[in-house]
C-alpha cells in the first residue's frame, strides 16, 4: 500500500485512540515510506517486557500514555526449521540485495528509487548552515518550481564549490579525491496563499540581488506569467524550463545531436552528478526536504513504445528545483558539469589534400571491364567450338548487302 492508503487506514483510530490500534506487517523493500519511518524513527516510549522464550508481555504496555510504535522484528531466521542448508540454497536463490530484504528482514539500500540511498547519505553527510553570504566566488544558479495545483513555490540556490572534495571512487582505481560539487547553499519555500506567485517573484528579486546568479531556471508548466515579470525585471538570466519538452544532446561517439524528452535528461544527468560524488545537499538534521524527496523519488512506470520512464509527481517539487538549477550549469557552464561531452573548437588551421573521385564513374568501368572480359571469353570460346567442328563461318559480312532502315 501507499503512504496515502496508510494515512485514510490510520484515519479510523481517531474515532477512539484508546481502543483502536494499527498493525502494520510487510517485509522491507528498501523503501523509505511510511513502514520505514514507524519502524526506525517513531519508536514507542514505552520498554514492552519479554519473557524468556523471547515473547512479548503486552501487559506491560500501557496504552494511556504510550506515544510511537514498537517494533516487532522477525528475521527468517527465527523460523525453528532454520539450517545451513536453507541459508545456502536462499543465497543462490536470491541477489544480494533480495536476500537482504527478504531473509534478513533488513531495510537495506533503497532498491525501487530513481536514486542510490548510500549515495543520497554521502552527499548529505556533512552538517553546514544555508548562507546569504557565500565564502567563495564559484558560480550561483537558481532553480524555482512553483505547482499548479497551489503547493508552495520552491526556490534552491546552487552554488559551485570548488574546494570540496569528492567522494573517493576505489572502484576507478582512484586513490586521490577530485575536487568540485555543486552545493545547496538555500532553499526558501513560498507558502500557498492568496498572492503566492507575486511574493515568489519579489522573493526571486531580491535573492537576485544577494546571490547574483548567472542564471534563474524557472517551471514554465506553471509559470508564463512569472517568467514574463522576471524577464522584464531580471533579462536573459532568466528562462523558461518546460519538462515536457525536449533537449538536444550530442552523442559522445558519433557527434551527431539527438532529441531528448527534457525530464528523463535531467534526471539522468542529476543521477550522474550524485554517483560521481559531485553533488552536497544539506543533512537531515538542517533540512531533510532534499534528502527526503530524492529517497522516495520513482519511476512509476515506463512507455511500452518509447521505453521512456515516468516520474513520481509527489512530494518532487523542491528536487524539480535543484534540477533546473543544475540543468544551467549544464547548460551554460559545460566544463564543471563535465556530464556532456562537449566538442572542443578548432585552435589551428591546415590544408588538407583531398581528391574527388566520382562513384559512378568507378561502377561504370568496373561494368565495362567486366563486359570486355566477356565479350573476350566468349570469343575464344566460339573460336575453339569451330575449330573443332571443321569449318568456319568464313567472313562476317561477305557479298551481302545490309538492307537499308526502310527494308526491315
Amino acid at each position: 500500500m501507499s503512504d496515502k492508503d496508510f494515512e485514510a487506514i490510520y484515519a479510523i483510530t481517531f474515532e477512539a485512540p484508546l481502543r483502536i490500534g494499527t498493525m502494520i506487517a510487510s517485509t522491507p523493500t528498501g523503501r523509505r515510506g511510511m513502514f520505514h519511518k514507524v519502524c526506525t524513527q517513531m519508536k514507542l516510549n514505552q520498554e514492552v517486557k519479554m519473557t524468556k522464550e523471547n515473547k512479548y508481555v503486552m501487559s506491560s504496555y500501557d496504552r494511556k500514555d504510550a506515544e510511537g510504535w514498537q517494533e516487532f522484528y522477525f528475521p527468517t531466521m527465527v523460523n525453528p526449521e532454520w539450517s545451513d542448508k536453507m541459508e545456502r540454497e536462499l543465497r543462490q536463490q536470491f541477489s544480494e540485495v533480495a536476500y537482504e530484504h527478504e531473509v534478513l528482514a533488513e531495510f537495506g539500500t533503497e532498491m525501487v528509487g530513481v536514486f542510490n540511498k548510500d549515495y543520497i547519505d554521502e552527499a548529505s553527510s556533512i552538517g553546514y548552515n544555508y548562507t546569504t553570504d557565500p565564502a567563495h566566488n564559484g558560480p550561483i544558479a537558481i532553480g524555482v518550481d512553483w505547482d499548479k495545483y497551489g503547493n508552495a513555490t520552491q526556490i534552491v540556490v546552487t552554488q559551485y564549490n570548488p574546494y570540496e572534495p569528492r567522494r573517493l571512487r576505489p572502484e576507478l582505481g582512484q586513490k586521490e579525491p577530485s575536487f568540485g560539487r555543486f552545493q545547496v547553499i538555500n532553499r526558501i519555500e513560498i507558502p500557498k496563499g492568496e498572492f503566492t506567485y507575486d511574493n515568489a517573484v519579489q522573493k526571486l528579486i531580491e535573492l537576485n540581488g544577494i546571490y547574483e546568479p548567472f542564471a534563474i531556471y524557472v517551471d514554465r508548466g506553471a509559470g508564463e506569467y512569472q517568467l514574463e515579470l522576471l524577464r522584464k525585471e531580471l533579462g536573459d538570466k532568466v528562462k523558461g524550463v518546460h519538462l515536457g519538452s525536449s533537449t538536444m544532446v550530442r552523442d559522445p561517439h558519433s557527434r551527431e545531436f539527438d532529441k531528448k524528452p527534457l525530464k528523463p535528461f535531467i534526471v539522468n544527468q542529476t543521477n550522474l552528478m550524485l554517483e560521481r560524488g559531485q553533488l552536497r545537499i544539506p543533512h537531515r538534521d538542517k533540512d531533510e526536504t532534499l534528502a527526503r524527496q530524492m529517497t522516495n523519488y520513482q519511476v512509476v512506470r515506463y512507455s511500452p513504445k518509447t521505453g521512456e520512464a515516468t516520474y513520481s509527481d509527489v512530494d518532487e517539487h523542491a528536487l524539480d528545483a535543484l534540477m533546473f538549477g543544475l540543468l544551467a550549469f549544464i547548460n551554460e557552464k559545460p566544463d564543471l558539469a563535465a556530464t556532456v561531452i562537449e566538442k572542443p573548437n578548432a585552435k589551428t588551421i591546415a590544408k588538407v589534400k583531398k581528391t574527388y573521385t566520382d562513384p559512378f564513374k568507378e561502377q561504370e568501368q568496373s561494368v565495362s571491364s567486366k563486359e570486355s572480359e566477356l565479350r573476350q571469353k566468349s570469343g575464344t570460346n566460339m573460336k575453339q567450338k569451330r575449330a573443332s567442328r571443321g569449318f568456319s563461318w568464313g567472313s562476317r559480312g561477305g557479298n551481302m548487302k545490309m538492307p537499308s532502315r526502310g527494308g526491315w
